[in-house]
C-alpha cells in the first residue's frame, strides 16, 4: 500500500470537509441575529470537537474507521443541501459529520505508518486552511453548492476504493489497552490543549482580518506537513524541543508584524502530528479514540478560555506566550519520560 496516497487523500478530504463546515457556519449571518449565530457556532464546536471521543469509542467498537470517515463525508454533503431548507439542522448535521470524519480519518492516518508522524501531518494539515477558505467564501457571499458537493462525492469514492491500512483491533498485546487513569495520556492531552490555546490567541487577535487569517491558516497547514516529516527524520523529542523554543521569539514579534507571526505559527503547529502520534503510542488498540481525544477534546479544551468570553488580547503578552509554550514543552518531555519509565518497568 502506498504510504503517502491514503493520508494525502484523507488530508484532501479533511480540507474539503472543513471548508464545507466553514461555508455553512459563515453563511448563517443572513436572517439570523448575532446571538443566534453565536449559539450555532457553539453548538457546532461542541458536536464537531467535544463529541469526538464518543465518536471515536463507537468507531473503535465497530472496528471500522473507514466507515466512520466515509459516513462523515456523506453527512457533510447532505448538510450542504440541508442548509437551504433548515440551517439549524444543517449545523447539527455538519457537527456530527465532522466528528465522525475526524476520528475515522485520524485513525487510518495513525495506522498507515505506525510509530511515525508524517501521515498524521498530511491528514491534519488541510483542515484549518479549508475552514478559513470556507469562511472567506461565505463572507463574500459565495456558496458553490455544486462544486463542494461534487468534491465531497469524488473524495468519498476515492477513499472507498483505497485499501484500509492494517488496524490494531486484533492485537493481543496488553500494554496497548486504554487505561482511563493513565497519567501519561492526561499529560499529553494537556500539552495539546495548551498548544491549542496559544494558537487560538492569534486567531482571535486577527479576527476580522480575512487576508491574515488565510495566511495564518496556510502557515499552520504547511507547518503540520513539515513537522510530521521533520519529526520522523530528526526524532520526535529533538524536533519538538527545537521547534517550540524557536517558535517563541517569532510569536512574540508576531504581535507587531505578520511576517514574524507566520513562521511562529508554522513552528507551533508543526508539533501537532508528533503530539497526536505520541498519544496514540499509549493506546494502540483504540486509534479512533486517540484521534478523537487529540483532535477533538484537547482542541476544544484549548478554546475554553475564549468561549468563556475571556479577552484574548489580555493573553497576547510575551509572559503568557513564553509560559504556555514552555509549559507545553515540559509536559511533552514529562510524558516521554513517564512513558519510558512505564515501558522499562513493564
Amino acid at each position: 500500500m502506498n504510504k503517502t496516497l491514503l493520508p494525502a487523500s484523507l488530508g484532501l478530504a479533511h480540507g474539503i470537509s472543513d471548508c464545507s463546515a466553514g461555508l455553512i457556519i459563515g453563511s448563517l449571518s443572513s436572517g439570523m441575529s448575532i446571538y443566534g449565530i453565536g449559539s450555532m457556532v457553539l453548538l457546532y464546536n461542541i458536536l464537531a470537537f467535544a463529541v469526538q471521543p464518543l465518536a471515536g469509542l463507537l468507531t473503535d467498537k465497530l472496528k471500522n474507521p473507514k466507515l466512520a470517515a466515509v459516513a462523515g463525508l456523506g453527512l457533510m454533503a447532505a448538510s450542504i443541501f440541508l442548509f437551504f431548507i433548515q440551517p439549524v439542522a444543517a449545523v447539527v448535521m455538519a457537527g456530527i459529520a465532522s466528528a465522525f470524519f475526524h476520528v475515522g480519518g485520524g485513525a487510518m492516518a495513525l495506522c498507515v505508518t505506525p510509530g511515525k508522524a508524517s501521515a498524521v501531518g498530511l491528514f491534519s494539515s488541510p483542515g484549518v486552511a479549508g475552514l478559513a477558505i470556507g469562511g472567506y467564501l461565505a463572507v463574500n457571499g459565495i456558496f458553490p453548492v455544486t462544486i463542494i458537493s461534487a468534491l465531497l462525492i469524488i473524495i468519498i469514492a476515492v477513499l472507498a476504493v483505497l485499501k484500509t491500512p492494517d488496524m490494531p483491533y486484533e492485537s493481543k498485546t496488553q500494554d496497548a489497552e486504554f487505561d482511563k487513569h493513565d497519567l501519561i495520556m492526561l499529560v499529553m492531552l494537556f500539552a495539546i490543549a495548551l498548544r491549542s490555546a496559544v494558537w487560538n490567541i492569534f486567531q482571535y487577535v486577527e479576527q476580522g482580518e480575512i487576508t491574515n487569517i488565510i495566511l495564518i491558516s496556510l502557515s499552520a497547514a504547511g507547518g503540520k506537513i513539515f513537522g510530521g516529516y521533520a519529526g520522523d527524520y530528526f526524532g520526535w523529542k529533538r524536533y519538538t524541543y527545537s521547534a517550540l523554543l524557536l517558535a517563541i521569539p517569532f510569536l512574540i514579534l508576531g504581535e507587531s508584524s505578520i511576517y514574524f507571526l507566520l513562521p511562529g505559527v508554522a513552528l507551533l503547529q508543526s508539533v501537532t502530528p508528533i503530539f497526536v502520534s505520541a498519544l496514540y503510542k499509549g493506546m494502540k488498540r483504540l486509534p479512533a479514540t486517540a484521534s478523537g481525544l487529540s483532535f477533538g477534546l484537547a482542541i476544544a479544551a484549548g478554546g475554553v478560555p475564549f468561549a468563556a468570553s475571556m479577552d484574548p488580547t489580555r493573553l497576547n503578552s510575551p509572559v503568557f506566550i513564553i509560559g504556555a509554550v514552555l509549559l507545553t514543552l515540559l509536559l511533552f518531555r514529562f510524558g516521554y519520560v513517564m512513558r519510558k519509565v512505564k515501558i522499562n518497568a513493564g
